[in-house]
């Protein structure tokens, strides 16, 4: 059995960046070609590591050498590009949002478990330490059982001109596909309760957005009877970035780095910046001795179907059932 998986990155932006530094700090893991529709963008990356360069997606799945593929190009893209990945029989870490529908969900779990190989999306916050703390104390019963969730995530993203992140074919809804994939899998997590029903409401506040809207606030009931409340937006200057969680017996409040249980501070050893590297080494060890990763296709089917519940919802002014069998 091999000790070291050989990876190409495909799409060579700033996410891709992330990805190639953490593949560098991990000794079982190499980057062996990066591929991008822009030759020259590729190779400056590949220079970078010492790696190949490709200009079309079918030279790196052909490689050889190539064990496994981090999907890092735009969300219009992920559920072909993985699709092919694992007709290819490469193991697939694809970025976050999984893709832009549900349908593509299902396209991509049917082509990886068809094709035997991982399938694994880039929930990155699932390896915060805060968040796994979070998670355990939960399950501990440290504030007892959970009632009420409120999340929020207000911030000020301005694409540049024709980006495409304002176009909603390549890119979906900006808040709720480029940032509502973490905050809409994290909640669900932290209790290990799926979403059955939400109810979203949403509004376009600034002109960069016109066509979609930039906001959202949306009710979430779990399975369990807990209700979550997540709030977005990405057209506010002073910015918000936590959650309380309230118990039958106590109350927990949250950021990415802080976190008071009952009142109290617990500190946390490590920050959110061993997230990307700890999400890369949980890909290599199901790679290498075939585990399941938490952030499977099938759990995070469950987000994207929550998101698109959320669009529809707020597009028709009512509350949209999700089945919570399917997480």
């Amino acid at each position: 059995m091999k000790d070291i998986l050989s990876v190409g990155l495909i799409g060579a932006g700033s996410n891709a960046g992330g990805h190639a530094r953490s593949i560098a700090a991990n000794e079982n893991i190499r980057l062996a070609a990066v591929m991008d529709i822009d030759r020259s963008r590729a190779e400056a990356l590949a220079d970078e590591h010492n790696a190949r360069a490709y200009g079309v997606l079918d030279d790196l799945l052909n490689d050889p050498e190539v064990d496994a593929v981090h999907v890092c190009s735009i969300h219009k893209a992920h559920a072909e590009q993985v699709v092919a990945a694992a007709r290819a029989g490469k193991h697939v870490l694809v970025e976050k949002p999984m893709a832009l529908s549900v349908a593509e969900c299902d396209r991509m779990i049917a082509a990886c478990e068809d094709a035997g190989v991982v399938l694994m999306v880039g929930q990155v916050m699932r390896h915060f330490p805060v968040n796994l703390k979070v998670r355990a104390l939960i399950r501990e019963g440290a504030i007892g059982e959970v009632g009420h969730m409120i999340r929020r995530r207000y911030g000020n993203f301005d694409p540049p001109d024709r980006s495409w992140y304002l176009d909603l074919e390549l890119g979906g809804v900006c808040v709720l596909y480029c940032f509502g994939p973490h905050e809409y899998d994290i909640l669900p997590w932290y209790i290990n309760s799926p979403v059955v029903k939400v109810y979203s409401q949403g509004s376009e506040s600034a002109e960069r957005y016109a066509g979609q809207k930039d906001t959202y606030s949306t009710i979430m009931n779990h399975k369990d009877g807990t209700v979550s409340v997540l709030t977005q937006t990405v057209v506010t200057h002073t910015g918000a970035h936590d959650t309380y969680i309230m118990g039958s017996e106590g109350s927990i409040w949250m950021t990415n780095q802080k976190l008071i249980v009952n009142g109290k501070e617990v500190p946390i050893d490590e920050t959110s910046r061993v997230g990307m590297p700890s999400q890369i080494a949980e890909f290599v060890d199901c790679c290498l001795n075939g585990k399941v990763p938490d952030a499977n296709g099938r759990s995070v089917r469950h987000t994207m179907a929550v998101i698109e519940a959320a669009k529809l919802s707020a597009e028709c002014g009512e509350a949209v059932m999700i089945n919570g069998e399917d997480k």
